[in-house]
């Protein structure tokens, strides 16, 4: 099934600063959420967070998808087949990659903070202000 999942807005200034391509980051949200994910049979309506603007942002992918599950779905919320069935599953996989993507956030402000602390501290500035 085909998906295209972008970040949340509020994620947007974050994902900016974070010294790493925004779309490389949801790309690997994406990745790690549907690394594990399995489709509920219920039916979940999607969020209505508003999402970040940066078209570039947005990923596409196909994942595989439990067709007793899809066919349980469409059996009470689109008997007719006409809705997409992106649509159908987006409020299940999407906030998981919006985790996915707080924690990779996470992940890299934790990493440049600890970098930060193993530098030693001025004693570069120190040496050129003695010299």
């Amino acid at each position: 099934m085909d998906v295209r999942v972008t970040a949340l807005e509020r994620q947007a200034e974050a994902l900016i600063a974070c010294g790493i391509n925004p779309a490389h980051v949801v790309r690997a949200a994406l990745r790690r959420a549907t690394k594990h994910w399995q489709l509920e049979p219920e039916f979940v309506p999607p969020k209505s967070n508003r999402t970040a603007k940066p078209s570039s942002w947005r990923m596409r992918t196909t994942v595989a998808v439990d067709v007793e599950a899809l066919t349980a779905i469409m059996a009470t919320e689109d008997p007719l087949d006409v809705c997409s069935k992106w649509s159908l599953i987006r409020g299940q996989l999407e906030p998981l990659v919006w985790q996915e993507i707080d924690r990779i956030l996470a992940e890299l402000a934790d990493a440049a903070a600890q970098s930060e602390d193993s530098l030693p501290g001025d004693a570069a500035t120190e040496t050129l202000v003695e010299d």
